[in-house]
């Protein structure tokens, strides 16, 4: 293991660049394949708007540290009635949770348990969202600009995609008559 040292690191909060980042990688609307609820609103998009851009995630890691942190941009958008969001995930390891501390913009973190107790939390400038070990979570931008988050997580905590992947999570967030609402997911009526 190396020594580790305190080390300064710089994040833009209105575009969520991080000094030094030590990776990085990005999400387009074709690599969100069975997230949305509309499937022919999803491709439509694709074909539409060239392909865009929904989030992006930069990290900072320091090597032989347990924590790692970074930032998660996401653009403003829809897909049908519901907003741009990531994927979701729960960790691989169930004993390890998660932090977020909204910089701009706005959104909801939508998290459910394994028993299918489902919550939201705010995300709004300055807010910091507590997730819990063994929660799905998933970020929804709800407003006109880009939502910028920073989160800290144990480097051991790992992703774990595929039960949200195959099944989606219970609840959704969507805009009906220019408000925000959450809707149970038509794949668990």
């Amino acid at each position: 293991m190396s020594e580790l040292y305190p080390a300064e690191v710089i994040i833009d909060p209105t575009t969520g660049a991080v000094s030094p980042a030590t990776g990085r990688y990005a999400k387009y609307l074709s690599e969100l394949s069975g997230i949305f609820s509309n499937s022919d609103a999803w491709s439509r998009a694709i074909q539409d708007e060239n392909d865009p851009l929904v989030y992006e995630v930069i990290e900072c890691k320091q090597e032989g540290s347990d924590l790692f942190f970074g930032t998660t941009t996401m653009q403003p958008g829809k897909i049908g009635e519901e907003f741009y969001m990531t994927r979701g995930h729960f960790h691989e390891d169930r004993t390890k949770g998660e932090v977020y501390c909204t910089l701009s913009g706005q959104g909801l973190l939508l998290l459910e348990d394994r028993q299918g107790c489902c919550s939201t939390v705010e995300m709004r400038k300055g807010s910091i969202a507590f997730i819990p070990p063994d929660w799905a979570h998933r970020s929804i931008n709800c407003g006109p600009i880009p939502l910028v988050f920073t989160w800290v997580c144990s480097v051991a905590a790992g992703h774990d995609y595929g039960q949200i992947l195959q099944r989606g999570m219970r609840k959704l967030i969507v805009e009906r008559e220019g408000e925000i609402e959450v809707v149970t997911n038509p794949k668990f009526d």
